[in-house]
Formats: C-alpha cells, sequence, structure tokens
C-alpha cells in the first residue's frame, strides 16, 4: 500500500496573502531575514538531491519532496519579498548568484553523502525542527504584526515537514530494524554539530557585504549567532526539543523535556557568551549592520 506522507491543502496560505508594502525590521532581523532568504532560495538543489537519492522508492516519496519543494520554494519568494520591502537595495539576485558560487550543494548522483536514506532522513527532521522553532523565534522577535505573520505560517510549514520527514523515517525504520536508538542519535548529534556549517555563515558574510574579504567561518559565525540567540527564550528550546526527541525514538514526556531544555538552553547561553566575548576581540562588532 502506498503511503500518503504529506497532503496539499486547498487552503495553504499563498505570499499574497501577506500584506507586505510597508514592512520593517530592525537590522539584526533584517539580516538573519536575507540570511535565511538565500538558504530556503536554494530548495531546487535540495529536492533534486533528494529526489535522486529515492529513485528506487515509489511515488508516494517523489510526490512528498515535489509537494515540500514547493513550500519551500514559497519560503524563499515570501522572505525575498519582507527583505526587499524592508530595504529597496537588497540585491537578491547578485547575493544568490554569489553565494551559489561559493557554497556549492550535494551532487544528485543517488549517492546519500550522509551514508543511507535513513541518516537523510534524520537529518531532514533535525533541520526542519529547528527551522519550526526558528521561526517562532523570528515572530516572537518581530515587532510588525505582518512579518510576524509571515514567520508563524513559514514556522508552521516546517512543523509539517517535520511530520513528513519524520513519516519517511518510520517507513525507512520498519524495512530496516538495524535503525535503533543508538544509530539515530548519531545521526541527529552529527547533524546538529554542523549546524555552523558553510551554507549558513557564508550566506550570512554575503548579505552583509563581505564576501569580497577573505571569509573565516568561525568568526563570521560567532557575528551571526550572537544576533541570533539573543532572541531564544525557554519556550521556543522546549518546543524544539519536543520535536527532536521522537527523531531518536523517545517519547517527548516532561520527565525529559525538561533536562532535555535545560542542557540545549545550557549549550545555547554558553555559545552566545562565547560570541559575544570573541566579537569584542574580532573587527567585527556584534551590532554591525
Amino acid at each position: 500500500m502506498t503511503e500518503t506522507f504529506i497532503k496539499a491543502s486547498p487552503n495553504h496560505w499563498k505570499p499574497d496573502d501577506f500584506d507586505l508594502s510597508s514592512v520593517r525590521l530592525d537590522a539584526s532581523l533584517l539580516h538573519i531575514t536575507k540570511t535565511i532568504c538565500l538558504l530556503e532560495s536554494r530548495c531546487d538543489d535540495y529536492a533534486e538531491y533528494l529526489q535522486a537519492i529515492f529513485r528506487d522508492r515509489d511515488a508516494s516519496w517523489t510526490s512528498a519532496i515535489e509537494r515540500w519543494n514547493v513550500e519551500e520554494c514559497q519560503h524563499g519568494f515570501t522572505l525575498r519579498t519582507v527583505c526587499e520591502s524592508t530595504d529597496p537595495n537588497f540585491q537578491f539576485d547578485e547575493s544568490m548568484s554569489a553565494y551559489e558560487s561559493l557554497v556549492s550543494y550535494h551532487e544528485p548522483t543517488g549517492e546519500s553523502v550522509r551514508g543511507c536514506v535513513a541518516a537523510e532522513m534524520v537529518s531532514r527532521c533535525v533541520v526542519e525542527a529547528l527551522a519550526s522553532a526558528l521561526y517562532r523565534v523570528l515572530a516572537d522577535a518581530a515587532t510588525d504584526r505582518n512579518v510576524g505573520a509571515v514567520y508563524t505560517a513559514l514556522a508552521q510549514d516546517e512543523a509539517r515537514h517535520y511530520g513528513m520527514f519524520m513519516k519517511m523515517l518510520s517507513a525507512e525504520a520498519r524495512a530496516d530494524p538495524s535503525i535503533g536508538f543508538w544509530t539515530r542519535c548519531s545521526f541527529a548529534l552529527k547533524r546538529m554539530l554542523e549546524l555552523e556549517d558553510g551554507q549558513i555563515m557564508f550566506a550570512s558574510c554575503i548579505v552583509a557585504g563581505r564576501s569580497q574579504q577573505p571569509i573565516r567561518r568561525r568568526r563570521e559565525a560567532n557575528w551571526y549567532l550572537a544576533k541570533l540567540y539573543r532572541l531564544y527564550r525557554w519556550k521556543h528550546l522546549r518546543y524544539a526539543v519536543r520535536m527532536l526527541l521522537p527523531v531518536i525514538g523517545v517519547r517527548a514526556n516532561r520527565w525529559l523535556v525538561w533536562p532535555a531544555t535545560a542542557l540545549i538552553w545550557t549549550a545555547v547561553k554558553v555559545r552566545l557568551w562565547l560570541a559575544q566575548i570573541a566579537n569584542r576581540v574580532s573587527f567585527l562588532p556584534a551590532d554591525a549592520d
């Protein structure tokens, strides 16, 4: 029986649903949004890579990725509109071209760079869970009601996408009993350790107008994360934890959610503190535009 991983909603939002004719964001939120805009706008590369990996799966897998890709493309377009409304000088095409020239995505050869489909699904679940939490962070930080509505819609989409990849992961686990707790933990941990990877930091560097200089990824990470991590609250991390625990096959009950949230909360605060310290001795001030 063919499984339906995600259903297309006839009432799914469209970019025109939001009044983005006059948007106001502070410098930090605008920079974060521009950075995410570049990431979301290369969704076709992500989809092509996953479609190649799923070439031996049935149509339910490929149709789910097609639906996912349509919605991810909407994200990129809508975020671009937000950025251009706030900053008419935002050169999206130029920035996107520079980004794609500096950061190549995985080749769609059909071979998983993570070793197997299960690892890819764990990775995607982690990314979608953290993306949904991130958009919740941005929605709470936005003072512009229309922009807040955009971030909220994107958070809800990412939660749906998380559910889609969780179903795919479950299907894969049923077919391969070796995909257990420790295997999932290793896949998830590896992906979380990649959160400061080149994709994000190069995008940040480009939209900040520093891509013509030698790019030092660690320094850029400190500058970007000092802007981002100060926006996180306990509720945002608790939300992320409740989504991440099932990825490793653990039920998200209150006895596990609280200590796991405390652990991640501590990690975020320590990383924020280290970034702020590093920025004080770097030529990049933490509050630079």
